[in-house]
């Protein structure tokens, strides 16, 4: 754009602006309006920093709006031509990686952009088609990392924000609070409580004897070989294993603590043997 067209494209003549919704991703602190109000009633408003505005709301800008106002001086205007998704990477990195935004801060504008662009889970393909939150064809989900990257922040980071958004919108009264900055931290605050639930102590004899009712009820109503049986139960250890790294993970976990429970079984064998040697004539049963 030349200089003719940039002043084309600027304008002072619109009032009463509102506020696009990714302009309100972002805090507003009052502070800041006042702080640049007395500049601009010193040394008026500067033209290279003019209001970006994006159908027809200000995208960019908000604190220099009020100030403006405030100050009594005429605001000036420039529309952005761009997508939807073009219009977040431009508050992104207008507002995000060059205001000193707190963590809480970043994480709301997180959620935000999430919630508007989608996030691409692991395993899954970059093409936004094959995605649960897809949004056209031709567009690509964007990645933890690309999210973290354009926040500013590391993935790690950002896989908590994201696990606390998934546990919040899965339930309609979180997610209906969570709508403002304050509201989001207390939904935030509600879902880890909710982790922090008390589990009774682990009683082995009732694990134990959940086992010896199991063991009564395959041997009494199974009707297959314990080769069938025996193939089922790898079936189950291993389910899910073939659908990233996750689900491997657990398949792990579940081979190793059966296997750590078959070691007990093993070691209980030769008693168990021998209870049932000793008494070889029982006519009871």
């Amino acid at each position: 754009m030349d200089d003719d067209e940039w002043l084309a494209s600027v304008s002072t003549d619109k009032p009463e602006w509102q506020y696009h919704e990714f302009c309100l991703w972002l805090p507003h602190k009052p502070e800041t309006v006042e702080d640049i109000s007395n500049d601009m009633a010193a040394n008026g408003f500067r033209l290279d920093r003019a209001i970006t505005t994006h159908e027809g709301k200000i995208l960019d800008g908000r604190h220099r709006y009020e100030a403006a106002l405030q100050a009594g001086v005429d605001p000036v205007f420039v529309e952005f031509q761009g997508t939807k998704e073009e219009a977040i990477a431009y508050v992104t990195s207008e507002n995000v990686a060059r205001r000193h935004l707190n963590n809480q801060e970043k994480e709301y504008f997180y959620v935000q952009r999430a919630e508007a662009l989608g996030v691409r889970g692991q395993g899954k393909s970059w093409h936004s088609g094959t995605q649960d939150d897809n949004m056209t064809n031709d567009i690509l989900t964007p990645s933890r990392e690309v999210h973290a990257d354009a926040i500013g922040v590391t993935p790690r980071t950002v896989a908590r924000w994201e696990k606390d958004r998934k546990e919040i919108k899965a339930d309609p009264e979180l997610a209906a609070k969570a709508t403002t900055p304050e509201g989001y931290k207390e939904a935030k605050a509600e879902v880890k409580k909710r982790r922090n639930v008390v589990v009774p102590d682990y009683r082995v004899d009732d694990a134990m004897g959940a086992i010896k009712g199991i063991a009564e009820l395959f041997n009494k109503r199974f009707v297959g070989t314990k080769e069938e049986a025996a193939s089922v139960l790898v079936s189950e250890l291993i389910k899910g294993c073939e659908t990233d790294d996750i689900g491997l993970s657990i398949a792990r976990d579940y081979v190793k603590w059966f296997m750590s429970l078959k070691e007990v079984m093993d070691i209980a064998e030769p008693t168990l043997s021998r209870f049932l040697n000793e008494q070889p004539n029982l006519k009871i049963v």
